[in-house]
């Protein structure tokens, strides 16, 4: 369940059970971009990620073959065999950073991140679902090409609850009485994320890419039936 959840809310390409191909066997002109940059405030880790696909989001996964090379903030990344991406792990919150690509034609394109910013649960630890609930979060309010979600993984068998909002300026998540009493009574597994996505890169093939940050962090709350 909780894998399930995490490829709903997160941004992060599931790619295991993906086709695999070297780089060098595609137009490089045809390999289409992925940056990410994610906090887990849990884990205290931050990671940054670059996926190569061939002809376009939904094309073959790549390793780029030597001496193509990506790199963050000057540090290469690392082929993750199983998932198909390239990746690094940092200790703490990097809040951004800049991606850069070398492509077998010596082609550079180098693409600076959003600025990851912090959120966090307000001071709650019960939640009673006969009324709605205003979640109001701790952070500042929303920003253009943001996105904060709430997901709710009750003790009901199968049921969670996700709560979202893209409203600039908005400040909490209103959460409906109705989707709260489908959660079931007890300890709750809540995972609250903050996002920023960018549809497009700013130096990328011909073939484009997308780039997104964000900040995520776990907490238990009781929801009262």
């Amino acid at each position: 369940m909780k894998t399930y959840l995490l490829f709903l809310i997160s941004l992060p390409v599931l790619v295991i059970s993906c086709v695999k191909e070297e780089s060098e066997n595609v137009n490089q002109d045809s390999i289409y971009t992925i940056y990410e940059l994610f906090y887990n405030q849990n884990q205290d880790k931050t990671t940054a990620q670059a996926t190569f696909r061939f002809g376009g989001p939904g094309g073959t996964l790549l390793n780029l073959s030597d001496p193509a090379v990506s790199t963050f903030n000057n540090d290469e990344l690392n082929y993750n065999q199983l998932l198909g991406v390239h990746n690094r792990e940092y200790t703490g919150l990097t809040t951004s950073g800049t991606f850069r690509y070398t492509d077998l034609d010596n082609n550079q394109f180098t693409n600076a991140t959003a600025t990851i910013i912090p959120i966090d649960f307000p001071t709650v630890d019960t939640i009673d679902a006969a009324n709605a609930f205003s979640f109001q979060w701790s952070g500042s309010a929303i920003a253009a090409g943001e996105t904060v979600s709430l997901t709710i993984d009750g003790t009901q068998q199968n049921n969670f609850e996700i709560f979202s909002s893209s409203s600039i300026g908005a400040t909490q998540l209103v959460l409906p009485a109705n989707r709260l009493q489908k959660l079931g009574a007890g300890n709750a597994t809540c995972t609250l994320i903050r996002a920023h996505n960018r549809a497009d890169v700013d130096e990328g093939t011909s073939k484009g890419g997308r780039m997104a940050v964000w900040y995520t962090v776990t907490r238990t709350i009781h929801i009262r039936q």
